[in-house]
């Protein structure tokens, strides 16, 4: 009897401990065949820039492991809170990274649901990597597109995946990916006021026209187009701003070449009230709007 319950011990551990090695494989290869699915990487918006993040660490889960968990959470409450940097929630896939998800997949055993891990894993990294890169380079750079950043490892002066690799095994996950966004104080300005209208001002029942919001918005995107590019020269080349902001306040300027509505409709998808469409083209001939 007791060489039996022994035997039955024993077999127990082996088992255990070749469930654990076998949970390992499939993960990876769960990754590794979506990485390569053209139909998944058709969903993201950068696919290359993800592989390359997944092959760097090893085809392993990144966010949903517990000892990622902190980060993991800092990463969610960033991406809840893109608006304070006048982006839109619907360009990091809102209807796949979900908090109840993401608690209950954390507090699963490693056996449970690999699938649905490795789906979140894949996106929260294309989230954040399309974060930062909105961050750094603009939404919609009319001089480098989100086809050409996702094509190059990294650029002369900034490197997306490094930025985000730091970010993950710092002890502040937040201001690390802040840190991608542009250095002026004309920018800074911009983004601090988008904070408290889009913050404190919501929480005070304090209404902002939606039209200045939008004006303060496309005007942080123009600065990190002209902030992230090595051609402009400081002192004799000067990004076209409509919107500044000066003693806390909003100075609004006249559009003088009638830019901004065709630029507004590309960053929120609405339609253009004046601009027609040959006139769009001609003045951000690269924009190329994708669907989740």
């Amino acid at each position: 009897m007791k060489a039996n319950l022994f035997t039955c011990a024993i077999f127990l551990l082996l088992f255990t401990a070749g469930s654990a090695q076998s949970q390992r494989v499939p993960i990876a290869k769960l990754l590794s065949s979506s990485l390569n699915d053209r139909i998944t990487q058709s969903k993201f918006y950068y696919p290359k820039s993800v592989k390359r993040y997944y092959a760097q660490n090893g085809l392993q889960l990144q966010w949903i492991q517990k000892k990622h968990e902190k980060q993991t959470f800092a990463a969610m409450l960033l991406l809840d809170c893109v608006l304070h940097y006048g982006l839109s929630h619907a360009d990091f896939h809102p209807g796949i990274l979900s908090y109840d998800g993401l608690q209950e997949m954390l507090n699963t055993t490693d056996t449970i649901n690999a699938a649905r891990k490795v789906r979140f894993d894949l996106y929260m990294t294309d989230a954040l990597i399309t974060l930062i890169n909105h961050l750094h380079y603009g939404k919609l750079n009319p001089s480098f597109s989100t086809p050409q950043r996702d094509g190059l490892e990294k650029t002369r002066d900034f490197d997306v995946l490094e930025l985000l690799k730091t970010a993950v095994a710092s002890t502040d996950f937040s201001m690390n990916v802040q840190s991608a966004q542009p250095k002026s104080k004309a920018y800074h300005d911009l983004q601090d006021y988008m904070r408290l209208i889009k913050g404190q001002y919501v929480g005070d029942c304090y209404e902002i026209p939606e039209s200045d919001v939008r004006k303060v918005a496309i005007n942080m995107e123009r600065l990190r187009w002209f902030e992230s590019s090595s051609n402009n020269v400081i002192g004799r080349e000067q990004p076209y701003l409509t919107c500044i902001i000066k003693d806390g306040l909003p100075v609004f300027y006249p559009d003088k070449n009638n830019l901004d509505q065709s630029l507004e409709a590309a960053m929120y998808g609405i339609p253009k009230r004046v601009a027609s469409k040959a006139k769009a083209r001609e003045q951000l001939p690269t924009i190329q709007l994708k669907k989740n």
